[in-house]
């Protein structure tokens, strides 16, 4: 008999939710921001209140206070079909995204956030991504002190016509309350050079932004004691029931970045819409770059062969007559 889920209403829940078979959620700019942008507009619809958030390749967490669990479930559904549906849209895939059923553990004294918030904003340190949690831009935990941790200070009367452009419609979608979907944005950064594409992902994220900060930060005293709690102690998660995988994220950061230079043309989350022969071509790149076959496997969405199978799959054969190959080094 299944466990009843426990929910207590005004206390602070930690919210888990995965990709189904492990799958990865997001690649690029395009994905992350769609996301925290539907996740925007879908909390100040629901007035739920979300003290924490991190985004990883294939999974989520954060720290949601609502008052019932319905309401909790209402935001989370709704907002997670709605990604979901946009991401399909955008992919030429259809099916399931997300897993219907999301985790949660309520937390119940102060000890109890604390320990949740190390952990959700370390999830990319554990993950070996980066060696402090502060460097991690989908932790969003910069924006709480600066509105653009990650790039120069955005000074609109120097900008480029086309970057004015971007920010004006980002700041009307904003005040409309509606998201930024993936096609909109792939159209915002066309022609912007790399500075103002880190300048236009920060601005997203600082005029979108969600996080009550203070109710965070009101457990430690202060942002930098939470920094330096953080960078004390990642947390643990007990409550949760979650698949842990030793092997590190930073390749799915390069997997991304090979699939940038090899197809520059095309929407890195769009891989997993590719034949089964150009998924081949890359999967035997990406072992070479000693990417696990359970990584490339969630990149591409494909099946996780059997162990014995493994090295066969992957193993490069003789390349057939006119048939190219993406190179190591694009």
């Amino acid at each position: 008999m299944r466990k009843r889920r426990k929910f207590y209403g005004g206390v602070v829940n930690h919210v888990y939710q995965r990709t189904t078979s492990g799958n990865n959620l997001f690649y690029g700019y395009e994905d992350f921001l769609t996301f925290f942008t539907i996740v925007s507009v879908s909390a100040r619809s629901s007035q739920v209140k979300i003290i924490a958030m991190t985004l990883m390749y294939n999974h989520f967490h954060s720290l949601i206070v609502t008052e019932s669990m319905c309401q909790l479930s209402d935001f989370m559904n709704h907002a997670c079909s709605w990604f979901a549906r946009e991401s399909n849209r955008f992919t030429g895939k259809s099916g399931q995204l997300l897993k219907k059923n999301f985790g949660s553990a309520p937390k119940w004294n102060d000890k109890d956030v604390r320990t949740a918030v190390n952990y959700v904003g370390n999830n990319p340190v554990e993950k070996k991504i980066c060696t402090r949690p502060e460097q991690y831009r989908w932790n969003f935990l910069q924006y709480a002190v600066v509105p653009n941790p990650f790039s120069e200070p955005l000074v609109l009367r120097h900008a480029s016509k086309r970057m004015k452009r971007a920010v004006k419609e980002v700041v009307s979608m904003s005040r409309l309350n509606l998201p930024l979907k993936f096609n909109m944005i792939r159209r915002l950064f066309k022609g912007l050079n790399d500075i103002e594409i880190e300048q236009l992902v920060d601005f997203i994220i600082t005029e979108y932004n969600f996080i009550d900060y203070e109710a965070a930060i009101s457990y430690y005293g202060s942002y930098s004691k939470m920094i330096e709690a953080m960078n004390s102690n990642t947390g643990s998660e007990y409550d949760i029931r979650q698949e842990w995988d030793p092997d590190s994220d930073l390749t799915y950061r390069n997997m991304v970045e090979y699939v940038q230079k090899a197809m520059p043309d095309m929407p890195v989350s769009r891989v997993s819409s590719l034949p089964d022969d150009e998924k081949q071509k890359l999967a035997r790149a990406f072992a070479h770059m000693s990417a696990t076959p359970r990584q490339i496997a969630r990149f591409l969405h494909l099946p996780v062969p059997p162990k014995s199978q493994i090295n066969n799959a992957l193993r490069k054969p003789p390349a057939a007559k006119g048939e190219q190959e993406y190179p190591l080094n694009p």
